[in-house]
């Protein structure tokens, strides 16, 4: 069991009128492609991260991520928390996007003394954090719900983020060992997750 990992990404939400059709399923899987609700109105970015014992606060990101913007990030976020979310002996999971794998990030990342999962090429299947995502956007939108202004926005994540119980992070983590297995299975292809 993975206890020991924090796993982050970033999502955006968008104010909208109503979910996207493969939204309202109870699906506990949406890959990437279902975090970015492209539908009419303003959006904001957030990035968290989360693992065995808790997860982070939300972080509301201004306009589009950099390498140097998300090196400040999780130097803001993460390196206090990382320890509580996944143990004395934690490891970071990210996946392979261009600016987690930013060569002055990996180089901050040693510079930290934080372990880095190695992450295979074309897994979006594998991050649960796109389930959490799912979980986050269900919450946000539930009966419907509609925002005028992005601080609407901001405070129904807020407030849905913190209603996330642990018990849910947990299923998560526990989740992975079935992951790997379901892609080395299906040697890379398209998991249920």
């Amino acid at each position: 069991m993975l206890k020991n990992v924090t796993m982050d990404n970033q999502s955006s939400y968008k104010k909208v009128k109503h979910l996207e059709k493969d939204e309202k399923k109870h699906s506990p899987a949406l890959t990437t492609a279902h975090k970015d609700l492209r539908l009419s109105g303003g959006s904001v970015m957030i990035w968290a991260s989360f693992g065995w014992g808790g997860k982070s606060s939300i972080c509301f990101v201004d306009g589009r991520m950099n390498a140097k913007g998300y090196r400040e990030v999780l130097k803001k976020h993460l390196i206090d928390i990382g320890s509580c979310m996944g143990g004395s002996d934690w490891i970071f999971q990210q996946d392979n996007a261009p600016i987690h794998r930013a060569k002055v990030n990996l180089a901050w990342f040693k510079s930290k003394k934080i372990n880095v999962l190695p992450w295979p090429s074309l897994s979006p299947d594998l991050n649960p954090i796109e389930n959490l995502w799912g979980i986050l956007a269900r919450k946000v939108y539930s009966g419907g719900k509609q925002f005028r202004t992005k601080e609407q926005l901001k405070t129904t994540i807020i407030k849905s983020w913190e209603e996330i119980s642990i018990e849910q992070l947990r299923a998560l983590v526990k989740s992975m060992p079935e992951r790997i297995f379901e892609v080395i299975k299906l040697n890379g292809a398209k998991t249920k997750y």
